[in-house]
C-alpha cells in the first residue's frame, strides 16, 4: 500500500470494538479456552486481545475453504468483538500510540495485528473527512463505528464498459446499484463481502473514530486492482439506486 495515500483506504480505531450481536457458543468456547484461569474463564466472561485474535484467526483460516459463508464469518467475528475486553494492556497501548499521533496532528492509522488471512488496524477521521467510493477485490469487511458519526452508502457493481476516447486512450464507466445507507453511531457497524456492498464511500460528520477487520488483508496486488470511482450525484433517470459513475484511478 506504500503506493497508494494511506487515508484512502478504509482503515480503523479500536474503542468501538464493542456494540455488535450474536454471541454464539462456539465463540464462547474458545474465549474460554484462551482465558482459562485454574481451568476456568473470567467471571464476567471478557475476551481477552490474545484469545480475540485466536477466534478471529480460527474462523479468517476458514476462507480457504471451498464453501467459506462470508455473511456468516462477518457475524460470528461481530460476536466475538461483543466480548472483548477493552481494558487489554495490548489494546490500551494501541489506543495511547495513536492518541499520541492524534493529539501532535499527526493522523495516520496504525495497525493491530496483520497477517496472512485478516488484518485489524485503527484510525481516526477529521470531521467532514471524506474517503471516496472504491472496492475491496476480493475481500470481506467489518466497520464498526468507536467514536464519532459517520455516513457511509455501499454499492454493487451492475456493469461495466470500456469505451474508446479520440487520444486514443480508453475510460471505463459502471454502473452501480446502492445497495445500503447508513449513518454510524458508536457502536455500530456496516459490512461488506467480495460480493455484496464491496464499494463504498464514508464521510465523517464529527470527528469518528472507526476499526475495520478486513478478510484477507491487503496487499501489493490487492492493493493495485481496488478501483476508485466518481459517482453521479443523481440516480439515472427513472431509479432511486442506479448511478453511472467513471472509474478513475
Amino acid at each position: 500500500m506504500d503506493d497508494y495515500d494511506r487515508r484512502q483506504f478504509l482503515r480503523t480505531t479500536v474503542p468501538g470494538f464493542l456494540g455488535v450481536l450474536l454471541a454464539l457458543p462456539s465463540l464462547s468456547a474458545a474465549a474460554t479456552k484462551a482465558n482459562a484461569n485454574k481451568g476456568r474463564p473470567a467471571k464476567d466472561g471478557a475476551m481477552n486481545w490474545d484469545a480475540f485474535l485466536t477466534s478471529v484467526a480460527e474462523e479468517s483460516a476458514k476462507q480457504h475453504l471451498d464453501h467459506w459463508n462470508q455473511e456468516d464469518y462477518l457475524k460470528k467475528i461481530s460476536a466475538l468483538a461483543l466480548r472483548l475486553n477493552r481494558e487489554d494492556p495490548l489494546l490500551q497501548k494501541g489506543f495511547a500510540q495513536i492518541k499520541t499521533r492524534l493529539e501532535k496532528g499527526n493522523v495516520d492509522f496504525e495497525y493491530l495485528e496483520k497477517r496472512l488471512d485478516f488484518a485489524i488496524c485503527l484510525v481516526q477521521f477529521e470531521k467532514n473527512q471524506t474517503i471516496s467510493a472504491h472496492d475491496h477485490p476480493g475481500m470481506t469487511g467489518m466497520i464498526l463505528c468507536a467514536s464519532g458519526k459517520i455516513h457511509t452508502r455501499n454499492y454493487d457493481l451492475v456493469s461495466e464498459t470500456s469505451i474508446a476516447l479520440a487520444d486514443g486512450k480508453s475510460e471505463t464507466r459502471c454502473v452501480l446499484k446502492q445497495s445500503a445507507e447508513q449513518t454510524l453511531l458508536p457502536n455500530q457497524i456496516t459490512t461488506l463481502t467480495s460480493q455484496a456492498r464491496n464499494i463504498h464511500n464514508l464521510k465523517a460528520e464529527e470527528i469518528t473514530q472507526l476499526i475495520d477487520i478486513f478478510t484477507p488483508p491487503y496487499n501489493d496486488q490487492r492493493a493495485k486492482d481496488s478501483r476508485w470511482f466518481n459517482i453521479d450525484p443523481a440516480a439515472q433517470p427513472g431509479t432511486k439506486d442506479l448511478f453511472d459513475a467513471l472509474v478513475t484511478k
